[in-house]
């Protein structure tokens, strides 16, 4: 396999002699010249893998800025895993798409698709995931603007309008299994191209007014485009005044007023772009302005003053104390790693971090550059970062599944009767919360009727009521530390509860019976053990009603909530599936969008279902979502089933809600 990764971005003067200072296979040190990396620029190219061994790889950079050395321990991970068996491909390998057709949700246009296939039965795939996507080379972080299904079709996502036009290749991760041997991952590399095509769309330049003083020249930055770079010509359509000695390179779209100019002050330079591409052309009017002055004050004094003592994980800003001088872009100078939660407003000079950021506790440099076309100046200042004496990340309350490490896995706990319910008592079992700091305890959410939880100053829950047959529940535990204070901490929690029994004779356990999974990649549960049916290959389940969620930590407007409320986040999940399927209106009551039998031939398409084949929970990747985002927090829906095999039977059969699925991105 070949790869390449662009150079690293930087704050502060461009480094340069980069080099791969040591690289290593899973902790230890390893020799290879697979890894090459250019000395000017940092970018990556990783070729010839075949016989490297399968691993997780680290590399550790070194560069030099300003005349200072620099090295970068570990600062590139990279999972070296066994390509995927011979015979699968990708029909078609390659697919061209217009950008409008993407962007605008109404469209009646059919996106293209491809499909992954095998060559003959003896390999099978029990599994897909979009490994890695790279937009004109250079590695992206969103995946979403593309899906791929349980059955291996690979989609773009329409309504994404952060997508932009450009060549994109898809990385993909299966899991298969060659006939008689066990099944394993592997990376299918550069196994599809999606081409999303459009004329020229936007031309930038920032900023895109500027003075210069009378007499002197000016050279622009390169603007930001967006369109498609095949064909990718820029020029100059025209100019005020039309005699202004101004050029551009037709390549990176740089303009040039020569130095030698008779502009006189108070003269304005407007100039008009035209950008050429394979689709089409546009002009962008007045993109660029250059007004002269009589005079660019050079920097005479810039400072900042050195912070007061902001505290650890909250929001702050810093604004520049004093600066002389005109027309100034602010950068930050050998920025440490450790700092790379800050950012800096290139023409303000204010600095700021969010809430929940990590810059560490302690007294921190910072420099920053002036710079105008007269002079440059630097100013450092200290950075105080206090220790916020509230500050805890995660509380867990165990298992009594045997399940371990129990922090893998969300806390829950299983009784078998109503009074065993009464007499649980479910303690924190690990947390990072500080010694001797008071904590505000609440039940925020429970499935469990009439306020059944309660919660004591210790965080233990106990239960005075809420069993009902083979149903599983959520609380949502809200701890509270500094309430009232700059550094107020809330850390919202799960603990989930089965109460398990069985229902004529035959009991479905999933263990666990908490899913925990990545709304954005999707994921299967394990499969449930059965017990009490007579014939096993004859019993039968699906989704069939009651969907609620229970929002925790998503955006507000994922409202609690069955698809029969139209403000619900699941009403826009019912939505999303049957505009999938081409309905004009949403059946709140339908089981479909959670259904397998519902889908047959089309699992793609529903949000999740179960499986019927081990009774395992498919949960669809980007699907549990909505223009707000991905979904944060817990569904729990009833299943049915039958134990004739019949499938007309399933919808009036047993009803059970034996599991719980808790979405979260971080899974």
């Amino acid at each position: 396999m070949n790869f390449n990764l662009d150079g690293p971005t930087y704050i502060g003067n461009t480094p340069s002699d980069f080099a791969i200072t040591r690289i290593t296979v899973n902790g230890e040190v390893y020799s290879t010249d697979c890894f090459a990396i250019d000395s000017d620029k940092g970018s990556i190219t990783i070729a010839n893998t075949s016989d490297l061994p399968v691993g997780l790889y680290s590399l550790s950079i070194s560069c030099y800025s300003s005349g200072k050395y620099y090295e970068f321990k570990d600062i590139l991970t990279i999972n070296m895993m066994k390509s995927v068996p011979d015979g699968i491909t990708v029909e078609p390998n390659k697919i061209e798409v217009e950008y409008g057709d993407i962007i605008d949700e109404e469209s009646t246009e059919i996106l293209p698709t491809a499909q992954v296939k095998t060559d003959g039965n003896h390999i099978s795939i029990r599994k897909y995931i979009i490994a890695n996507v790279r937009k004109d080379g250079a590695l992206i972080e969103n995946k979403d603007f593309f899906a791929i299904s349980a059955t291996g079709e690979i989609s773009v996502v329409k309504g994404q309008t952060g997508i932009q036009p450009g060549k994109y290749v898809l990385d993909l991760k299966l899991t298969t299994a060659v006939v008689d041997e066990e099944a394993e991952e592997g990376i299918f590399a550069n196994a599809l191209e999606i081409d999303i095509t459009s004329k020229p769309l936007s031309l930038v330049y920032t900023p895109n007014s500027v003075r210069t003083e009378v007499g002197t020249g000016n050279v622009s930055v390169s603007p930001e485009f967006i369109g498609s770079v095949d064909d990718l010509v820029y020029s100059i359509k025209s100019k005020s005044p039309s005699t202004a000695p101004i050029s551009i390179d037709p390549t990176t779209g740089v303009l040039t007023l020569d130095a030698n100019n008779s502009l006189a002050i108070d003269d304005k330079c407007e100039v008009t772009v035209t950008a050429t591409n394979k689709f089409g052309t546009a002009d962008f009017e007045n993109v660029y302005t250059i007004n002269i002055v009589a005079f660019i004050h050079p920097i005479d004094n810039f400072s900042y003053n050195n912070t007061e003592d902001f505290i650890q994980a909250t929001a702050f800003e810093h604004s520049v104390a004093v600066i002389d001088g005109d027309e100034v872009s602010y950068s930050f100078v050998n920025l440490p790693e450790e700092l790379s939660a800050l950012t800096i407003d290139s023409h303000s000079g204010k600095i700021t971090a969010t809430k929940g950021n990590s810059i560490p506790v302690g007294s921190h440099t910072v420099t920053v550059l002036a710079k105008n076309s007269k002079n440059e100046k630097q100013a450092s200042f200290k950075l105080n970062v206090a220790k916020n004496p509230y500050y805890f990340t995660y509380i867990h309350w165990g298992n009594n599944l045997n399940l371990a490490p129990a922090k893998a896995y969300a806390s829950q706990h299983r009784v078998n009767s109503k009074a065993e319910l009464l007499a649980l008592s479910i303690p924190v079992a690990e947390t990072d919360l500080p010694n001797d700091v008071k904590v505000i305890w609440e039940v925020a959410t429970e499935s469990f009727s009439g306020g059944s939880t309660q919660i004591d100053e210790h965080g233990t829950l106990t239960f005075t009521g809420g069993w009902i047959d083979a149903k599983c529940f959520v609380v949502v535990v809200s701890a509270t530390t500094g309430k009232g204070t700059a550094g107020e901490i809330t850390v919202k929690t799960p603990v989930f509860v089965d109460c398990s029994a069985a229902i004529k004779g035959i009991t479905v356990s999933y263990t666990p019976f908490a899913f925990q999974v990545n709304p954005r990649t999707g994921g299967n549960s394990v499969a449930p053990v059965i017990t009490g049916a007579a014939d096993q290959s004859q019993f039968l389940m699906d989704y069939r009603r009651t969907f609620n969620f229970y929002n925790i930590n998503g955006p507000a407007s994922h409202l609690d909530g069955q698809p029969t409320v139209k403000t619900s986040f699941m009403y826009s999940i019912w939505a999303a599936y049957f505009n999938a399927i081409g309905s004009s209106s949403v059946n709140t009551g339908a089981r479909a969008p959670l259904s397998y039998y519902d889908n047959i031939g089309k699992t793609s398409i529903p949000a999740a279902f179960v499986n019927n084949t081990d009774l395992s929970v498919v949960v669809n990747p980007d699907k549990w979502k909505d223009d707000a985002g991905f979904a944060n927090g817990v569904m729990i829906g009833q299943m049915t089933y039958a134990t004739n095999g019949n499938p007309s039977s399933i919808g009036g059969g047993e009803k059970i809600f034996p599991l719980a699925i808790w979405f979260d991105t971080k899974f």
